[in-house]
């Protein structure tokens, strides 16, 4: 088991954390890629279905589109690549075999969807004015914060 913690001071307006991710092409040899793209900018979104990357990963890795998918979000439909990826979380679990959506992000490199969030067990709470959110992998049932 592999546990993340995290407490804000205040109530949080959003739950941000560090992540990793990686192509999940097997063969890099002989690519001038970046083995991994790191970020300090990733979002967890319980109101995301999947997990959206920033276009600023897809060209930092060079990754290889997957296939064009639709999603819908707030300003509608939209039709965006996918991509295959390995993703990095602040507990050090990899999930493989990801696909993920590019998107427009104004303030975020990942937005961490519920294709992640549902391997694990989560939990938010705003006792006494201040969040915690943790989380830990693989699921266990009953939390502590």
């Amino acid at each position: 088991m592999s546990s993340f913690k995290l407490e804000y001071g205040v109530l949080a307006d959003a739950i941000v954390t560090n992540a990793i991710v990686m192509s999940e092409e097997e063969n890099m040899k002989g690519k001038s890629n970046p083995p991994y793209f790191y970020t300090d900018a990733a979002a967890w979104d319980t109101g995301a279905q999947n997990t959206i990357i920033s276009q600023k990963i897809v060209d930092c890795l060079h990754l290889t589109p997957y296939q064009d998918a639709g999603i819908l979000g707030i300003g509608g439909l939209q039709v965006v690549k996918s991509y295959k990826v390995k993703v990095g979380l602040p507990n050090g679990k990899l999930v493989h075999d990801l696909e993920v959506y590019c998107g427009d992000l104004e303030d975020y490199d990942i937005l961490i969807g519920m294709d992640i969030i549902t391997l694990t067990d989560f939990c938010i709470t705003n006792k006494d004015k201040k969040t915690r959110f943790s989380f830990r992998t693989p699921s266990e049932g009953n939390i502590e914060l």
